[in-house]
C-alpha cells in the first residue's frame, strides 16, 4: 500500500433489517479526497436479490444511524448535512421508507446518539448533550471560567462534559421534542417498552457517580410529568444497552461485575423489567461478551438474544436462551472480525472484516453481499497474514500474527 490508497477505502458499517424483513438499510462510508473529509451515506438492498442495491440518502457530508419505523412506513438518521463546517453535529431526519425527501426532526446545539423508535411509530427517543447557560456567550474572552466539582470533566472526542451533561430527550414526528432527564449526571443509550409507556436507559448518577464509575439501568415513564428514574440494575454490577424482549417480560443487557477489583470481562444478563431475578447467561464464556468500540445491545431473536464476544483476536457472533438454559451458541466463528448486525425470524445479516479486506455486508450463510472494498482491493498486493501461537515462560499462550 502507499499512502494515497487510504482514498480508496470504504467500508459498510451500521445496518439494521426492515420490520418485514425483506429489506436491509446500511452505512457505506468513504474518504472524499477533494474534501479532505470522511462521508458517509445509508444504502437499502432488498434481500431476494431482485433489484441493486439504492443509495437512499445523498447529503453532502455523513449520514448514519438508519433506523425502520416500527410500521416500516419511515427511516429515521442522523446525519450533520446541514451543518456549517465540516465537524458539524449529527441532527434527527426521517424519510419515507419507499422514497422521498429527508425532514429534519431537530435543532439543537449538540449531537444526537443512541435514537430509539416508539412501538407506535409515533415518536424517537435520543440521547444529546446539553450546555450550560455560559455557552451562550460567544466571546470566550468574556465567558466566566468554567467551575468543575466532578472528576469525570472530559472525554476524548466529545471536549467538555462538566457544563455539558448527556440527556434523554423524546420527539414526534412533527419536530416537537421533550426533554426527560436533567441534572449532573450522564444519560444514554434508551431502549422502549413494548408497551410505549416506558423508557430504560443507562445512567451514571448519584453523589460518587464521577468517581465510582458504575453505570446502571434506570427507568421512567414516558408521559408522566415530573417522572423521577428508578434504578432497576443491582450496586454489585455496572449495566448499560438494555433491550426488551418482544412480549415484554425480560430485559436483557451488558452486565459487568463491580467487586472493586478490575478488569473484568463483561456479559450478557437479562432480569425482569422491575429487576428482579437476575441471570447471567453466559457465565460459562470465558470470554469478553461486548467487545470494544462497536457496540450495540443484545438483539432478541424469538426466546434468545444474540451478541458478539472477542476470542483470540477474533470477533465472532453468539446466541443463547433467554432463560439461562443451555449454553451459549456460536452462530458465526471464523478468521474475522464481526462488526454490527441484526436478525428478524431468524434472519442474519452482519458486518465482517478479514486481514485481507475491509468490512462487507454478509448474510447468516457467509454469502457477502455487498462489494464497496473492491476498488481498494482490486489492483493492490494485500500482505497476507499469519496466525501463530507464543508460549510465554510460565507456559502462558498468547496469540499472535506475522505479517
Amino acid at each position: 500500500m502507499r499512502p494515497e490508497d487510504v482514498y480508496a477505502l470504504a467500508s459498510v458499517g451500521d445496518l439494521r433489517l426492515s420490520p418485514d424483513g425483506l429489506r436491509v438499510a446500511y452505512v457505506v462510508n468513504w474518504i472524499d479526497r477533494e474534501e479532505n473529509g470522511y462521508r458517509s451515506a445509508i444504502w437499502v438492498a432488498p434481500l431476494d436479490g431482485a433489484e441493486e442495491p439504492i443509495q437512499l440518502t445523498a447529503g453532502t457530508r455523513s449520514d448514519s444511524s438508519p433506523r425502520w419505523s416500527p410500521d416500516g412506513r419511515w427511516l429515521a438518521f442522523v446525519s450533520n448535512r446541514d451543518g456549517e463546517t465540516e465537524t458539524a453535529h449529527g441532527e434527527l431526519y426521517v424519510l419515507p421508507a419507499n422514497s422521498g425527501e429527508p425532514r429534519r426532526l431537530t435543532d439543537g446545539k449538540e449531537g444526537i446518539e443512541s435514537i430509539a423508535w416508539s412501538p407506535d411509530s409515533r415518536r424517537i427517543a435520543f440521547a444529546r448533550r446539553v450546555r450550560d447557560e455560559a455557552y451562550e456567550e460567544e466571546d470566550e474572552r468574556r465567558r466566566p471560567p468554567r467551575r468543575f466539582t466532578r472528576v469525570f470533566y472530559k472525554l476524548d472526542s466529545v471536549g467538555w462534559t462538566g457544563d455539558r451533561r448527556k440527556h434523554i430527550f423524546v420527539a414526534d414526528l412533527e419536530g416537537s421534542e421533550r426533554q426527560l432527564t436533567n441534572g449532573d449526571c450522564e444519560n444514554g443509550e434508551p431502549a422502549w417498552s413494548p408497551d410505549g409507556g416506558r423508557l430504560v436507559f443507562t445512567s451514571s448518577r448519584g453523589d460518587r457517580w464521577d468517581v465510582e464509575l458504575i453505570e446502571a439501568l434506570y427507568e421512567l415513564d414516558v408521559d408522566a410529568e415530573g417522572s423521577e428514574p428508578r434504578r432497576l440494575t443491582q450496586p454489585d454490577e455496572s449495566a448499560n444497552l438494555a433491550s426488551f424482549s418482544p412480549d415484554g417480560t425480560l430485559i436483557a443487557y451488558v452486565h459487568t461485575p463491580e467487586d472493586g477489583t478490575v478488569p473484568h470481562h463483561s456479559q450478557i444478563a437479562a432480569m425482569r423489567p422491575d429487576g428482579s431475578d437476575r441471570r447471567v447467561l453466559t457465565a460459562s464464556l470465558d470470554r469478553q461478551c461486548s467487545p470494544y468500540p462497536v457496540v450495540r445491545e443484545p438483539v432478541w431473536d424469538g426466546d434468545r438474544v444474540t451478541f458478539r464476544v472477542e476470542d483470540g483476536g477474533n470477533v465472532h457472533l453468539y446466541a443463547v436462551a433467554a432463560d439461562g438454559s443451555g449454553a451459549p451458541e456460536l452462530l458465526v466463528g471464523g478468521e474475522q472480525t464481526i462488526g454490527l448486525y441484526d436478525l428478524h425470524e431468524g434472519k442474519l445479516l452482519y458486518t465482517a472484516t478479514t486481514h485481507m479486506r475491509p468490512s462487507e455486508l454478509f448474510d447468516k450463510d457467509g454469502t457477502q453481499l455487498t462489494s464497496v472494498c473492491d476498488a481498494f482491493v482490486a489492483g493492490r498486493e494485500l500482505a497476507e497474514v499469519e496466525r501463530f501461537t507464543a508460549t510465554s515462560s510460565d507456559g502462558t499462550e498468547v496469540d499472535a500474527w506475522l505479517v
